[in-house]
């Protein structure tokens, strides 16, 4: 069998590690369990990662890997409310297909951890609020939309998607998150369309 490369078994890890919590919670992370699943010693971790807050930035750049995608699939639209729309539906279209990924970013207590983790959560949560605000600001000064404080609209939609994934994990993952999207948008639309 070949050698991994040093980014095979990194992402080897990271997988592992976010499946480890999403089964069974943050608090059950450890190394020896982490080395035990992907079959390397606990000091072969170490090599590739300097603690769990490393492994846990190495979660979080997954993060950065949707935030990439979000900007190609929004800027396929001209159209700012399109953008919205797209905005919300590819959310709760990533998350759906990533629940394992998504139980972990949904974990705040693991980004309490230390300032470094609470600092890198914060600059995810916050290019978020850039772009939506960004697209939000285009639909208002084409009149697509009603002049709403545009702070308020951004906790509207950033709230409701995190409430249905809290509630689409805590069912089990029940109900489908793309399916809510849609009648999502369409109430939205309704209240600050113009």
């Amino acid at each position: 069998m070949a050698r991994l490369n040093t980014l095979e078994r990194q992402k080897i890890i990271i997988d592992e590690a976010i499946n480890i919590i999403h089964e069974n919670g943050y608090e059950s992370f450890s190394i020896r369990e982490l080395a035990s699943r992907v079959k390397i010693s606990e000091p072969a971790i170490y090599r590739h990662f300097l603690n769990k807050e490393d492994i846990i930035l190495g979660i979080l750049s997954r993060f950065h890997e949707f935030e990439n995608l979000l900007a190609k699939e929004i800027n396929d639209f001209d159209n700012p409310l399109d953008k919205i729309r797209h905005f919300i539906f590819f959310h709760f279209k990533f998350l759906e297909e990533n629940k394992e990924l998504t139980s972990v970013i949904f974990a705040e207590n693991i980004f309490n951890q230390s300032k470094l983790l609470r600092k890198k959560f914060m600059s995810v949560i916050e290019r978020r609020k850039d772009i939506l605000s960004e697209i939000i600001e285009n639909s208002k000064s084409q009149k697509q939309i009603k002049d709403i404080n545009t702070d308020e609209l951004l906790t509207i939609i950033l709230g409701y998607i995190r409430f249905v994934v809290f509630e689409w994990r805590f069912s089990g993952f029940k109900f489908s998150l793309v399916k809510r999207s849609q009648n999502f948008i369409q109430i939205f639309e309704n209240i600050i369309a113009k």
